[in-house]
């Protein structure tokens, strides 16, 4: 496979315009990720708008949001056809400026990290090396006895994750997929056939294990973006699944590791080197990144990710550790959780905090709650690590993955 087809462009092109527009209209975001994008789908201004169903009006600033995301993620940069995208407005027609773009410049694709920070960052990834993983998922899959008919995603395939697994493996096996929405409409309603590959993450598998999901007993899942409790892959198996493989990696690294079993170790893929303990060296760049974890290693190619590293900040030229910090705040009796990051809107690196209360828990409104746990850490924490800043939420914010995300991103916080 050397190109993308139309339909898996116009799907991506799809996930990129719900993504941002759900960002950009705090409190839509399931409206327009639950959508069902079609390649007559038009973006239009409001004064070319003809009344359409198909139709989705943006302003400019919405507009030049989602075409620079289009343009970064498929490189259309290095082909000077981005002003294309402003003459169209159909998503077939976006798809074949990107596909006339693709055909003599650069294939690369770029990710964005979709994790718990604030900032957000970039990660080109070259295009023959995730062709290249892709493949090589298929093997090992394949090794194990594995068929693969159908692929079932509830992962959006403009994350990196979801690409590899939604977009490029169906691609190199010519099958069919099914996502979104459609993807759990029909786990749930139990209409999942042999040899379907579900690509899944921990929340939504915890969600079909507490809902009592029954699976066909050839189908297989694939988890990733984060631990998955072993509790809940030995209920996915006694439910009917085949297997459930792990992947480790990330979207600065694409994957770094596979495994068929939670007791086994992850085997390492092909391109990457061990260099130290928690050091790899990409085989292809000579690039070397570190693990965001304390890793084991079993023997050449196996390893184990334990735990976590070290978070430790520097605030003010002191060390702080903002999961302690978090710890003492769950003690407050009005608190039943809390979060504590860097705040990077400040340039001195100061710490923020989310407080998790629930309705009837909370004394007065926010703003009293807020003033309550300041007083109240005021000495139980050393002036460097008490947050600067306070939000205050019903539960923890995640994305479509289940992971958690920055809470300054989302709608309906009370900040100080």
């Amino acid at each position: 496979m050397a190109k993308l087809t139309s339909s898996s462009i116009v799907d991506i092109l799809g996930a990129i315009i719900a993504d941002e527009l759900g960002r950009l209209r705090m409190g839509d975001e399931q409206l327009w990720k639950g959508r069902q994008w079609q390649p007559n789908t038009q973006i239009v201004f409001a004064s070319k708008a003809t009344g359409d169903a198909q139709e989705v009006i943006v302003d400019s600033f919405e507009w030049m949001s989602i075409a620079s995301r289009v343009v970064e993620f498929f490189q259309l940069d290095s082909s000077g056809l981005e002003d294309y995208l402003l003459r169209f407005s159909t998503l077939q027609q976006w798809a074949e400026v990107i596909e006339t773009s693709r055909e003599d410049h650069r294939l690369d694709i770029t990710f964005c990290s979709s994790g718990s920070v604030a900032q957000v960052s970039h990660h080109r990834h070259d295009w023959m090396a995730l062709l290249a993983e892709a493949q090589f998922f298929i093997d090992f899959i394949k090794r194990h006895d594995v068929e693969i008919q159908r692929v079932v995603s509830f992962v959006p395939p403009h994350h990196i994750y979801g690409f590899i697994f939604s977009v490029l493996v169906p691609e190199l096996l010519e099958i069919p997929v099914v996502r979104g929405l459609k993807a759990f409409s029909i786990t749930q309603a139990q209409q999942l056939k042999n040899n379907d590959l579900l690509i899944g993450f921990p929340a939504a598998f915890e969600q079909f294990v507490q809902m009592d999901t029954v699976f066909p007993q050839a189908a297989n899942a694939i988890c990733s973006t984060g631990p998955c409790a072993p509790a809940v892959l030995n209920a996915l198996t006694r439910n009917g699944l085949n297997s459930v493989f792990e992947v480790y990696g990330s979207t600065e690294t694409a994957g770094v590791g596979i495994r068929n079993a939670p007791n086994q170790p992850y085997q390492l893929l092909p391109r990457w080197i061990k260099q130290g303990k928690e050091q790899l060296m990409d085989n292809l760049s000579r690039e070397l990144i570190d693990l965001p974890d304390s890793i084991q290693w079993h023997g050449p190619g196996l390893f184990e990710p334990l735990k976590r590293n070290d978070d430790t900040l520097s605030i003010c030229g002191k060390s702080v550790h903002p999961e302690t910090i978090a710890g003492v705040i769950r003690q407050h009796p009005n608190i039943s959780d809390a979060r504590v990051r860097l705040n990077h809107a400040e340039e001195s690196h100061s710490l923020k905090a989310l407080l998790i209360a629930d309705p009837e828990q909370r004394s007065g409104q926010s703003e009293t709650l807020i003033a309550q746990v300041r007083t109240w850490l005021a000495d139980k924490l050393e002036p460097h690590e008490l947050p600067k800043r306070f939000a205050v939420r019903d539960s923890i914010p995640t994305n479509e993955l289940g992971k958690e995300i920055d809470w300054d991103s989302q709608p309906d916080l009370m900040r100080r």
